[in-house]
């Protein structure tokens, strides 16, 4: 595998793009917190300057219309909750805040529409995803030799070891490649090293999302008509993963919650079509007082942290989309992800290895990103992005 980053990307969006993730594997937060000035971080800005090059540089092309549809949802919901919300707590900054989820999203649509215009440059970005894993490996097993020598009494079965958020991405990004592009014993080894080192990183998500891609590619491997038989044994086996400790204490139980109380806004107040905009509390005061007498949870609170209700989405990135934009707009949002559900149900494995990498990626970052906050970040959410869209094009111009 080739280990110059950059090479043989020209573009010079792509360029900062691919800059924004080196940085934010090898720097995390420290990067991704970086203040210029006032509320602006160095990411943002980056990121704005990038999609506005690209705006400026070509006629846009407005493919993937449901994803440009609920890019338009999201912009008029930010300016109605800017003209007519409630912002008294936080103001204005806290509607913005909220609405990065989408900017996110929105850049990385416009640039991802200019940049896959171009065949070879889906090709580049495979490529470049595939480096960012495997480096994404590499540093995170010199992160483990690094805190085993500089702290005192350190073991990674207590608290988080991992070096990045994004790096945390990266080695679930590597089962996908171990699994394609691997052979025979050095495979096998590989992806014990990999399941080895996902549960040392502290999430126990991680495992799991590296779990759920291994039983993917077993899953496929079966023809279309059998699979109905052997969904039942892998919802059994998942069943028995989630009863591991790591999956029943009460931060499991208090997300549990959250999850059941974000469908209900959605389904029983918001009729499956409304969002509840930017700018508005997660949750109610009711709802904390729920969550502290049945799991002595304190967290949100409105004596013990009086923006929590604003600050903490559901730890689900996709129930907070819904949240502000609505159930039935989210499926805009999944709409082009139509072929995985053709790849797991109805198609044959692909023959197609970059295509078959890119489906494990996606499945096990879709789960990673259902446990997490990922998407409303900025130093996670351009490479789920980045993986989605390369997704998408791939399959809608390579196949």
């Amino acid at each position: 595998m080739k280990i110059g980053l950059l090479r043989n990307i020209i573009s010079l969006e792509a360029k900062l793009v691919s800059f924004l993730l080196i940085a934010l594997l090898l720097l995390d937060r420290n990067f991704s917190k970086l203040t210029i000035i006032g509320p602006i971080y160095a990411h943002d800005l980056v990121l704005f300057i990038a999609t506005i090059i690209t705006i400026f540089k070509t006629s846009l092309k407005f493919r993937l219309p449901s994803i440009f549809l609920i890019i338009i949802i999201s912009i008029l919901y930010l300016i109605y909750s800017v003209f007519f919300g409630d912002t008294g707590k936080g103001g204005f900054l806290m509607i913005f805040r909220q609405f990065l989820l989408f900017f996110y999203l929105m850049c990385s649509y416009i640039i991802a529409n200019k940049f896959f215009r171009n065949e070879n440059n889906i090709d580049k970005s495979v490529e470049f995803i595939k480096r960012i894993a495997f480096w994404s490996l590499f540093l995170q097993l010199f992160y483990f030799m690094y805190l085993y020598v500089t702290v005192e009494n350190y073991s990674p079965l207590k608290g988080y070891s991992y070096l990045s958020a994004l790096g945390v991405m990266g080695i679930i990004t590597y089962a996908a490649y171990i699994l394609v592009f691997f052979q025979g014993l050095k495979k096998q080894l590989m992806f014990l090293l990999l399941i080895v080192v996902s549960t040392l990183l502290g999430h126990a998500s991680s495992f799991f999302a590296v779990f759920v891609i291994l039983l993917s590619h077993f899953y496929i491997s079966f023809k279309p008509k059998v699979r109905f038989i052997v969904i039942g044994i892998i919802l059994l086996l998942g069943i028995i993963v989630i009863q591991l400790p790591q999956f029943n204490d009460k931060n499991a139980s208090w997300r549990i919650l959250y999850w059941v109380e974000i469908f209900r806004q959605s389904i029983v107040d918001n009729y499956l079509v409304l969002g509840n905009g930017f700018g508005k509390p997660y949750v109610s005061l009711e709802f904390t007082d729920y969550l502290y007498e049945n799991l002595n949870s304190h967290n949100m609170l409105e004596k013990y942290n009086p923006m929590a209700r604003w600050e903490s989405p559901p730890h689900n990135s996709f129930l907070t989309i819904i949240f502000h934009v609505g159930l039935i707009p989210f499926l805009l949002l999944v709409w082009p992800l139509k072929t995985i559900f053709s790849q797991l149900f109805l198609k044959r494995k692909s023959e197609d290895k970059n295509k078959l990498f890119l489906f494990y990626t996606i499945i096990g970052l879709i789960v990673w990103s259902s446990f997490n906050v990922i998407l409303e970040l900025p130093h996670s959410a351009i490479f789920f992005w980045l993986i989605f869209f390369t997704y998408i094009f791939y399959d809608k111009i390579k196949t």
